[in-house]
């Protein structure tokens, strides 16, 4: 067995001579015949348990280590994925986004699809988190992992309100008001969610920016932090290359075995969010 499957795939167990293997989702989706493959690997391998991770990765327990060949080897050909360890970008995780929640802004799954493909497994100073969640709902939590991005739509008033106050009623921030048949909106108070956009029965209202806001910084952990907002609104299309150059800044100017955070606590958001901004339009995407 290669030493890097054995790195990425194998944990050890605290009872001697067994181990976990852990296989990576995309956006916590499998078929149902990937569910049935892994139930048969946990039975054939294991003893008929599955564990679901906290970044929705599927883990297989009490595999003894003389098999480890065989069931890496099931793994691979039914084209399965195995999970990444170590210091580089993680499982990114998300929630179903706009294909499935009706609070949903930003396509988390394609997103996170791309993510998977160009990014996940680079290596870096440190392990890097990842998740992404279509609204500032933010159930993928990405306030508390090295990179963190929801979906948000920033609200405009356009024309033709009737007064029937359909937004302030949707609104769980308070953010607006009706004046004289006119909507207010307050920027101080509004999260981006687009409630009152899709709420406008008059369309009196629009969506004048949309696509992802970006954390930096967070983690948790043995000294937790809450990511830093560096950017209020990214366009979807540009997300990739936003976060590759989070990545390219975090490459150069991160030491062994510090996180993101921690780059951050050191030279300041302000010195790491121009560094990003330098580098973006540079960067070349694998």
């Amino acid at each position: 067995m290669h030493n890097a499957t054995r790195q990425h795939g194998k944990i050890d167990q605290q009872q001697p001579g067994f181990s976990a293997i852990r296989i990576r989702t995309i956006a916590g989706n499998l078929t149902s015949d990937q569910f049935h493959k892994l139930a048969e690997l946990s039975v054939k391998y294991g003893r008929g348990q599955l564990h679901i991770t906290t970044r929705q990765s599927v883990e297989i327990h009490w595999v003894q280590e003389n098999q480890l060949d065989l069931v890496f080897k099931e793994i691979h050909d039914f084209g399965l994925l195995l999970a990444v360890r170590g210091a580089r970008v993680l499982t990114v995780i998300a929630c179903p986004g706009i294909r499935l929640c009706k609070r949903g802004i930003g396509d988390t799954i394609m997103l996170t699809t791309q993510l998977n493909d160009l990014i996940v497994g680079q290596e870096l100073a440190g392990k890097t988190k990842i998740a992404v969640s279509g609204c500032p709902s933010s159930c993928a939590k990405p306030q508390i992992n090295d990179i963190g991005l929801h979906g948000v739509a920033i609200p405009a008033v356009t024309s033709g309100c009737v007064g029937c106050n359909c937004c302030i009623q949707g609104c769980k921030v308070a953010a607006m008001e009706v004046r004289g048949f006119m909507p207010h909106i307050d920027m101080n108070k509004c999260v981006g969610c687009g409630t009152c956009v899709k709420n406008c029965p008059q369309q009196a209202l629009r969506a004048e920016k949309q696509g992802y806001a970006v954390y930096v910084g967070g983690k948790i952990g043995k000294q937790p932090m809450l990511g830093t907002r560096i950017f209020a609104v990214i366009p979807e299309q540009e997300a990739i290359s936003y976060v590759q150059a989070i990545l390219d800044v975090y490459k150069r100017l991160g030491l062994k075995g510090e996180r993101i955070g921690d780059v951050i606590d050191r030279i300041g958001v302000a010195a790491f969010q121009q560094e990003i901004s330098m580098t973006k339009s540079s960067v070349t995407l694998p």
